[in-house]
Parts: C-alpha cells; structure tokens; sequence
C-alpha cells in the first residue's frame, strides 16, 4: 500500500514562521513597556526620596514633620498684647473660682508654722519654668481639647470635696485645672514639660489632718530617740521616756510644733525644686529626693539637742524663749546648707561625660585636621 505523505502549504509554514517574529516583538515591546511604567515610577519614588531628604536638610534618620508638629513659642517678654488679656482674664476667672480655697491657703501658711513657706511656692514653681525654658518643646499649632479631661477630674474633685467637707481635696484640684488649662491652650507636649512645676503647687496646699497628725507623731518617736542618742555621746544623761527627754532633772519634751515636720516639708520642696530645674540626670535627682528625708530627721535632732544645752546653761524663761526660736531659724538654714553640700559632692562625684566625636577627640588630643578642596579630611596633623 503506497503511503501518502501529507504535506503542509507553504503559505502556511511561512505565515507562522512570520507571526512568530511579530509576537516576539510585541512581547518585548510591552516588556519595554513595563520596564518603563517600573522606571517611571522608581523615578517618582526617587524624587520624593530627594525632596524628602532636601526637606530634611540630608539627615536620613529625621523624622519628616507633619501638620501636627509643634511651632516655637515666644517667651512671656516677647507676647504680644492679646496673650496677656488671654493670662489676665483665665487668671481672673481662676481666681474667682477658686478664691474660698486660695483664703484656706492662706490662713495656713499664715497662723500654721508648718506651712509657712506656702507663699514662696508659686514663685519657686515659676523659677522652675524659668530654669527648664531652654527645654521647652514648643506649642500645639491648635487647641487640644483632649485637656478638658483633666479639667473636668478637677470639677469633679472639687465637688466630692464640697460633699465630703474635704478642703485639702479642693486645694488638691488645683494640680488638674492648671495641667488641663495649660494643655488646651499649648498641647500636650507643653503640659508634659510643665509638669515638674505645676507638681511642685502641691507644697501649697495644707495635709490632710489625719496624715498631718500620724507624720508629726512618727517624726515625734524618730526626733526623741535620737536626740537621745546624741545627748548620750555628748555626756549628758539622757533618757528618753515617750516624746519626752530627761537630761538629768532637766524635762525636754517633744511637742507636735517641735516634730520637725515643718523642716521635713521645707527641705522635701527644696530638693523637688532642685530636682525639678537641674539637668542632670534622673540618677542624680533620686539621690538628692531620698537624701532629703535623713537630712530633716537629722537637723531637728540637732535642734532638740542645742535645745538641751541651752537649757542646762540658763535658766531665765525668756533666755529659753530665745534658744527655742533662734535654734529652729539657724536650723531651716542648715537644712539647706547641707542640701546644697549634698547636690555639690554629688556632682563633683559623678561628673556628666562629655560626648565628643572622633575630630573633636583628636583635637583635643594636640591634633588638627588638614581639610581638602572638596571637603573631604585627609589625615591628622600634630598640632605645634
């Protein structure tokens, strides 16, 4: 049987043979075409990388500033006229409001000696500001009404302390209203920054009775034992009997106005206020804070024990009268004289570490470095 062998067209062959070139074309074409679509856009992401890093003055690591950031803000002796009518009518409206409690204050700081140092507290809590302004981060752009929060905590402790006739808890207010105000009006990271101040308006504000009296009466124990401790070393026969020390036939007796809480608090708000406008670091202000309470318990032992001379040497009440006042005033001054010899060994002990860069190194080392044309450093050259 004769095989028949089909045989294809040539038309056919050529046709295919000739699609194929053109389909191969056409993929490429739309390769190139992708590759250029990629290319377009990688150099759309390239221009925005470069204006980006123009817009950040070439520091790759900067985080890009958004619409939220914060704007300078000029200090209290550069305000226009307009902040000062916004201070003075928040200040009028502060005062109006809270003006039974600023007289509670006051009637404190005047006839308690504990508190007598209430008045210096606003002034010292505007120092702080004073001394930290270099840290300040700026303003908010707009108002933050997220600081109505704290402002309505405060509305609310105001209440509760007019239901439960607790004036400490109304004094305690303060602290929010001023955060919540401060915070509405400049931002958050303002109000963070104010923080150390508008905490420190705690030292203003009178204890509540009970914790007054369970402190003055812990500080009554330490105070009696150890005066008599120190009457001991000094050769006096001391025996301590209650909050009462007998040196002989001699009776000194430790009253609550002689605990020393009033030099417990004074010193406690100093080292808050050193802490609180020092740079140094949180180590550092930890130390001066704990530091504070053995330093109180110390200087109104000290007292009770020139107290105890004192009154060995004289016996006329008025010459006593005199001891007893002249010792607590020489006292407060000694508190913060050893503060301030605490805060200055401290800091001669731990000296902050300078950072330095690798040219600064070498600078202070007694070498110079020799700059090309281009900007680039070639190799150190010893100083003469």
């Amino acid at each position: 049987m004769a095989r028949t062998k089909k045989r294809k067209a040539p038309g056919a062959t050529g046709g295919q043979n000739a699609a194929e070139p053109g389909r191969a074309r056409s993929k490429k074409a739309k390769a190139r075409s992708g590759r250029g679509t990629g290319g377009s856009a990688a150099g759309k992401s390239g221009d925005r990388g470069a204006i980006g890093r123009a817009a950040l003055g070439d520091k790759p690591y900067a985080r890009a500033r958004t619409a939220s950031e914060l704007v300078a803000f000029p200090g209290p002796s550069s305000w226009p006229g307009a902040y000062w009518h916004v201070v003075a009518g928040l200040s009028l409206v502060f005062l109006y409001s809270y003006w039974p409690t600023i007289r509670w204050m006051a009637d404190s700081w005047i006839n308690e000696p504990d508190y007598s140092h209430g008045w210096a507290v606003p002034v010292l809590a505007g120092m702080i500001c004073y001394y930290r302004a270099e840290s300040f981060p700026g303003a908010s752009k707009r108002s933050s009404w997220a600081g109505l929060s704290l402002i309505m905590v405060a509305i609310f402790m105001r209440l509760v302390s007019r239901f439960t006739y607790t004036d400490f808890l109304d004094g305690w207010s303060i602290l929010p209203m001023v955060a919540g105000a401060v915070w509405c009006l400049l931002g958050f990271a303002a109000m963070r920054w104010a923080l150390p101040a508008i905490g420190f308006l705690f030292f203003a504000i009178p204890m509540p009775y009970q914790a007054e009296s369970m402190l003055s009466w812990q500080l009554q124990g330490v105070a009696t034992d150890l005066s008599t401790v120190f009457l001991r070393i000094f050769g006096q026969p001391a025996v301590a009997e209650g909050h009462v020390v007998w040196v002989g036939n001699e009776r000194l007796s430790i009253e609550q106005a002689c605990s020393g809480l009033r030099i417990f608090v004074g010193m406690g708000a100093f080292a808050v206020f050193w802490a609180s406008a020092n740079t140094r670091a949180w180590s550092d202000k930890i130390v001066i804070l704990v530091a504070a309470i053995p330093a109180a318990i110390f200087v109104n032992s000290a007292r009770i024990v020139l107290i105890g001379f004192g009154y060995q040497l004289f016996d006329d009440a008025s010459a006593r009268r005199w001891i007893h006042d002249l010792s607590g005033i020489a006292m407060i001054f000694a508190s913060f004289g050893i503060m301030w010899l605490v805060s200055v060994y401290w800091q001669k002990l731990y000296a902050p570490v300078k950072k330095l860069t690798a040219k600064e190194i070498l600078r202070e080392s007694g070498f110079n470095y020799a700059q090309s044309a281009d900007g680039a450093l070639e190799s150190p050259v010893e100083a003469s």
